[in-house]
């Protein structure tokens, strides 16, 4: 899949109703929140229907970082467990979101598509 960040033919790779990354711009966007997540052991990432979510896995997986993925509708009992199971270091979330429950202790990280 690396090797394909690389595609300079400006091909899509993320398509969503709102948005459409090509292979370019979701190495961007990835490589940024790589450089952001580098250090942590486990991030935790807001698993919504969104483009956001998609570029937080894929930034997370090349910076060799682990990524558990969270329903934010989850309640509060199941996601306290999550965080002390799971104890990430950061919350990926998407830009003016917020962490929900027992996640909105942790440091949170903004996934931004646009280098801005």
């Amino acid at each position: 899949m690396f090797e394909a960040l690389e595609d300079p033919r400006g091909r899509p790779a993320l398509v969503f109703p709102e948005r459409t990354l090509s292979y370019s711009e979701l190495a961007e966007a990835s490589a940024r929140v790589a450089a952001a997540v580098a250090g942590y052991e486990r991030v935790a990432v807001l698993a919504q229907p969104r483009i956001e979510t998609c570029v937080a896995v894929v930034g997370a997986l090349r910076a060799g970082v682990a990524a558990v993925a969270v329903n934010p509708r989850s309640g509060s009992g199941e996601l306290a467990h999550i965080a002390g199971d799971a104890d990430p270091g950061a919350v990926l979330l998407p830009a003016g979101t917020t962490a929900p429950g027992a996640l909105a202790g942790r440091p949170a990280i903004e996934v931004e598509l646009d280098d801005t």
